[in-house]
């Protein structure tokens, strides 16, 4: 007799404690990060649970058009929250609560997928504004050096040219007068800096956004840089003993939020993952 109220003392223990399993709310909105609104009925889900606003039994449904959502009796622990819509990045966060801390406000963000790569401005409500890396082509491509850009590009005026003995006098005539143009000045921008940066393919390390002072050097001092013509001696090149790092947020698939405070002066921005350097950017810092 006293064994089976054992047994029973035990099994009654042990459906307290299944039955007693701390639960909270988690709750939120999505956004879109570019504009800063609400994005109209999306679909948010919580990985290998039964938690989503997919499921015909979810009473929220209404409040989806602005954007919110909300999942009510979920057990504490650790998961990952998404938020998907048509024509939109996956956005994702990994949460986490505990017994004391049942509840949770989430925030995730997603984006349309029309947006190119590239760098972007924040806080524009009217959508994304690209910054142009005019720049670009005339970065090389270095190693220990970091970066470098080419001060001067030949310009080809032959294209599309067929070629003949009226060009070919022409060509000798302009010989040892050939036409350049100018690296573009640098982009005047406030000391706090708050943009975003869309990478162009998906890597799972983590990005890495560094700002160092543009100097003009010799390109022979810098013989990891791969690009500059033959003739040319000089070039614009990061002075890598004073750089600067950068905050960098994840925030959807691809899309990162770089914040920091850039040091007065002309200033180079290096985007780069695993060491490999993605973009960089030429700013005047006022």
């Amino acid at each position: 007799m006293k064994k089976q109220l054992f047994i029973g003392a035990a099994a009654l223990v042990a459906m307290a404690m299944t039955g007693c399993q701390k639960t909270g709310t988690i709750e939120g909105v999505v956004l879109d990060p570019f504009t800063g609104k609400a994005v109209e009925m999306p679909t948010v889900w919580m990985d290998s649970t039964i938690f989503g606003t997919q499921n015909p039994k979810y009473p929220y449904k209404g409040d989806l058009q602005q954007g919110k959502f909300k999942f009510e009796k979920v057990p504490v622990g650790s998961y990952l929250i998404k938020a998907r819509r048509s024509k939109y990045i996956l956005g994702q966060q990994k949460i986490t609560t505990d017994e004391k801390n049942p509840n949770l406000s989430v925030t995730l963000y997603e984006y349309s997928d029309q947006i190119k790569p590239g760098l972007y401005k924040s806080g524009t409500t009217e959508g994304p504004e690209k910054i142009d890396n005019q720049w670009v082509v005339y970065s090389t491509s270095c190693n220990e050096s970091v970066a470098g850009y080419r001060l001067t590009m030949p310009i080809n005026t032959d294209a599309g040219k067929v070629p003949g003995k009226k060009a070919d006098k022409k060509k000798k005539a302009a010989k040892g007068a050939a036409k350049v143009s100018n690296l573009p000045a640098p982009l005047a921008v406030d000391a706090a800096l708050n943009v975003f940066f869309v990478n162009a393919s998906s890597v799972t390390s983590p990005l890495v956004a560094t700002t160092y002072p543009a100097v003009e050097g010799k390109v022979a001092d810098h013989a990891d840089c791969q690009g500059f013509g033959a003739d040319e001696k000089t070039g614009l090149f990061v002075d890598k003993a004073k750089g600067t790092t950068l905050n960098v947020e994840y925030k959807a698939e691809n899309l990162f939020q770089v914040t920091g405070n850039l040091p007065k002066g002309k200033q180079i921005v290096q985007l780069s993952q695993d060491g490999k350097t993605l973009q960089t950017y030429y700013f005047q810092v006022k």
